[in-house]
Order: structure tokens, then sequence, then C-alpha cells
């Protein structure tokens, strides 16, 4: 059985959090922010930079669905990104909704303590942890 390699993003119009998991382990962890382009476009350098120095055998992103599951700006804005990403990588991409997983982090990293105000670029980067630790839970892997 060979280890496949998982990124997954938290997609935001200023920053993108990016997570880490893998098939063995299957156990999400936060590992970077990308802080994008003040004109509101992607910042590929930066992924290029992350994507580069791992092997990577799958992307996962969070589809931001409202509380009814319907679609809202955040998820065609993720859509985009997922159809960018595909295209620039050559990987494969799979979507999970991610509804509240933002809250979620900001609540865990207040109850934990790390920040009295879960700084964003924190929040973010857990975000794409609860969103890949999502897809991982509910992924079967025989």
């Amino acid at each position: 059985m060979s280890v496949k390699t998982y990124l997954g993003f938290d997609v935001g119009t200023k920053r993108t959090g990016v997570a880490i998991a893998n098939s063995l382990i299957r156990q999400a962890s936060g590992i970077e922010v990308v802080t994008h382009h003040k004109n509101g476009s992607t910042n590929w350098a930066g992924f290029d930079t992350i994507i580069n120095a791992h092997d990577v055998d799958l992307f996962i992103v969070g589809l931001p669905l409202d509380k009814d599951g319907k679609s809202q700006e955040m998820t065609f804005i993720a859509k985009s990104f997922t159809r960018k990403l595909e295209k620039r990588y050559h990987i494969k991409t799979e979507m999970i909704d991610e509804y509240l997983s933002s809250f979620d982090a900001k609540n865990q990293l207040k109850y934990n303590h790390y920040h009295p105000n879960a700084e964003r670029g924190e929040v973010d980067k857990r975000s794409a942890q609860l969103i890949l630790q999502t897809w991982l839970n509910e992924k079967r892997f025989d």
C-alpha cells in the first residue's frame, strides 16, 4: 500500500489556509497561510512553494455553503480557485462542505488559549486543518 499525501485548503479572499495529511496517519495539520495580493489576485507563488515541497496526490478544498446548504458568494470563489488549482498543478481536487469551519477554528483557538482573539492567520490554518480532517474522517481507506 502506497502512502498518499493530501493538502487541504480554506479559501479566502485575503488569505488561504493550508493543511497537510497522509493516508497512513490520517491526522491533518495546519502548515501554512498564503496571503493573497493586495489587488485580490491569487498568490500562486505562495502555493507553488508549498505544493512543490510535497509529493501531493490530492487536494481537498472547503466548499463554503450557507446554513441551508445553498451557494453564496464565497462558494463561487472557492469553485473558481478549485478549477484553477487543478489546471495549474494537474492534481485531482475534491471539495467538501466547510460550513462553520472558521467559526469552529476560532473557538478552538480561544478555548486552547492560543491567542485571546484568535489571530486570523491561525484561524485560516486551523480551518484548513478542520476541512481536511473532516474529509479524512468521512473517507474510507481500504
